[in-house]
């Protein structure tokens, strides 16, 4: 089986983790489906790297954080990279609206005289990571994306009515749903009471019994 590259997020890694404090989780979890994290560099810069474990996983090399002239080839990508990057986030902004969502962003206002732009600004809670994230993955055309953000999706199929990505599609999976195709694999590495443990330190204790039916619909012993 050819090992797939897969978008992580902060949210993601910390859920896997138990915040740090099981990292093995993320590793046996992502080995078993024989996934390889990348990060969006923004994500790194701005949210990982405030966190010693999420950098040591980084050195050693077992997340890769992509480079932007992986995705910006040249000065005309950089450009209809940015332009996206506003129409996307505008377009968050006025669906959360519509719904009457509790999560309700304020525009981007970047003082450009002050040299502020789509890649040195952070604001807490402003969701500028989750539009960096899709714009990579659909500049890449990354078939998947790890989250336990419920937002990434929204703008996912904002992403897909803007730009032009043709059959292109991304699937966005939690940590849940992970465990869950694990315990569908009839030659798991991993047994039921591992991912009981698992999911116990991931505080995830009601979706125990859900993944061990689950299990026993795909395993005769």
């Amino acid at each position: 089986m050819r090992k797939t590259e897969v978008i992580v997020d902060t949210c993601f890694l910390q859920k896997l983790s138990s915040e740090g404090k099981a990292i093995d989780n993320v590793k046996r979890i992502l080995t078993e489906l024989e996934y390889i994290p990348v990060v969006h560099p923004y994500i790194y810069e701005y949210e990982l790297s405030l966190y010693s474990y999420f950098v040591r996983l980084v050195e050693e090399k077992y997340i890769r954080v992509i480079s932007y002239n992986e995705f910006q080839k040249d000065t005309a990508d950089k450009q209809t990279y940015e332009d996206y990057y506003d129409v996307l986030y505008e377009e968050m902004i006025l669906t959360l609206e519509a719904m009457n969502s509790p999560k309700q962003i304020e525009k981007l206002c970047l003082h450009k005289h002050k040299g502020q732009t789509i890649y040195n600004t952070h604001k807490q809670g402003s969701s500028m990571g989750d539009v960096h994230m899709i714009l990579m993955a659909s500049y890449l055309q990354m078939p998947i994306l790890l989250t336990e953000d419920s937002d990434i999706e929204m703008l996912r199929d904002i992403a897909k009515r803007r730009m032009r990505l043709g059959q292109y599609s991304l699937q966005i999976l939690n940590g849940i749903q992970l465990i869950e195709e694990i315990a569908k694999k009839q030659d798991a590495s991993i047994s039921i009471k591992e991912i009981e443990s698992i999911l116990k330190a991931m505080k995830k204790r009601d979706a125990i019994s859900s993944i061990k039916r689950v299990w026993r619909e795909n395993h005769t012993v």
